[in-house]
This record gives C-alpha cells, structure tokens and sequence, in this order.
C-alpha cells in the first residue's frame, strides 16, 4: 500500500541531512507539504529546492527558545495547519561520563529532549484540531547500547518516556505519539567517532553487533517514520519501535 499524505502538513527538525533529510524527501514524494527545520539555511535551501510539493524552510537554532515560537508561527501562517511532527534534531556527545562536563549534558537534554517536548506541547492544540500525530526520533542507545553516550542515551530514553505519556494524555484527543529508535546508522553524527577511533574499524567493529550484518541507512529509518506518520499506523500509539537490525535482540 502506498502511503498517502496529499493536503497534509509535516514539520520536521533537523532536516538537512541524515534521517531527517530522507524523511522529508519521503513525505514530499507522498505528497505533503514538508517544513524543513535546521540551523543549515543554505542546505535547508538545496534540498527544499529538489520537492515536488510546496515546502517552507525555517533555518533556527533549537537550542535556542525562540526557535520553537518560530517554527509554529511559521508553519500556521504559511499552511494554517499541522499533521505531522518529527521531532529528529539531535546532539551527540561520546564521551566518558567520568569526563562529561554541565555544558554538554545541558546542550545535550535542552534539544534531544526539553525542545522536543516544547514542540510537542506548542502544537498541541493544532494537532488537536487535525487529529494529528508525532512521531519522536529515539536510540537505541536508550537501552545502554551506547556505551560512552550517557548523557545522548538519557536524553533519548527521557524521549521515549515522553512518546508514551504523551499517547495516553492526548489519545483522547485523537493524536497518536510514537518513536523511532535507529540503531547503527550511517550518517554524519558518527563522524566523531570515526575521527576518535577510525572509520574502518568502527564500520568493521560495530556492525559486529547486528544480526542482519550491516549498518543502516538513513532510507531505512525514513521508511518506519512514515509510516507511523501515516494513516496506515492509525491504529499504533505509544509504541517505541526498534530499527536496528536486530542488534537489541542479542
């Protein structure tokens, strides 16, 4: 079955490369109008340029209050409306929590997890009125399949606590609230990790972990969110669903 978003409206954070890229590449194909959420104006630019629809592009700084009055103004003024939420934006911190410092963990909660949870809660009524639904980008390192990622996986974890209230408080509402938790997939964010311990022996080692032998895509990832994001989930909320490849299986 095809998934169908003609009319529907998707905002989605950090949206310039990655998953959240190929997910607004996704809902476009499918027919929504996408708002493209990021810090990379010219990036946001280059891709909103590729649509087939009509989208809006709102270059912000989640870490930054102002952004989430921002994104809402923007979005009801262009489209009047929203369907959709993907809350994907995220920072990544590897390191030992024996080094972690305030900074980082604070960076870290305020946009992995407080800012979406501001999304979330600035669009309630808006999504109230469509019968909308969120759709909250989480880890499996949430599970402690991250090792040095304490204050990622806290955050990602706090993520999937929130999903799950949210379902039952707005249920009622007819929003449904699910997540997504990727396991290994290649995209920038591991960038780090390559420069700290090589990009061969990370590729090599890590997939290691994963039954089906291979490291995600970013395609792979975009493909459960939309769904979830559709009306062919409309029966699903409340869900914290694993695309990992089977590694948490071990």
């Amino acid at each position: 079955m095809d998934l169908k978003f003609d009319g529907k409206v998707a905002v989605v954070t950090g949206s310039s490369r990655g998953i959240g890229e190929a997910t607004v590449r996704q809902l476009d194909a499918a027919g929504a109008n996408v708002v493209l959420v990021s810090r990379s104006q010219e990036r946001l630019n280059e891709i909103a340029a590729e649509l087939e629809n009509d989208p809006l592009v709102i270059s912000c700084d989640l870490s930054e209050d102002i952004s989430i009055g921002a994104i809402r103004e923007g979005t009801l003024e262009k489209y009047g409306r929203i369907d959709v939420l993907v809350n994907n934006a995220a920072v990544e911190r590897n390191e030992p929590a024996h080094r972690a410092t305030a900074s980082a963990i604070d960076e870290t909660l305020l946009v992995n997890l407080r800012q979406a949870f501001m999304l979330c809660s600035a669009f309630a009524k808006d999504l109230f009125a469509t019968h909308g639904n969120i759709v909250n980008v989480t880890s499996t390192a949430a599970a402690g399949a991250g090792g040095t990622q304490g204050a990622y996986a806290a955050s990602k974890g706090g993520l999937n606590t929130l999903t799950k209230n949210l379902s039952n408080e707005w249920a009622n509402k007819g929003v449904r609230a699910n997540a997504v938790a990727p396991g290994l997939v290649l995209t920038e964010m591991w960038e780090p990790t390559f420069e700290l311990l090589g990009e061969e022996n990370v590729l090599e080692n890590f997939v290691k972990r994963v039954p089906l032998g291979k490291w995600g895509t970013p395609e792979e990832i975009a493909n459960v969110i939309c769904f979830l994001a559709s009306d062919l989930a409309s029966y699903i909320t409340g869900q914290i669903v694993r695309v990992d490849g089977g590694m948490l299986n071990l």
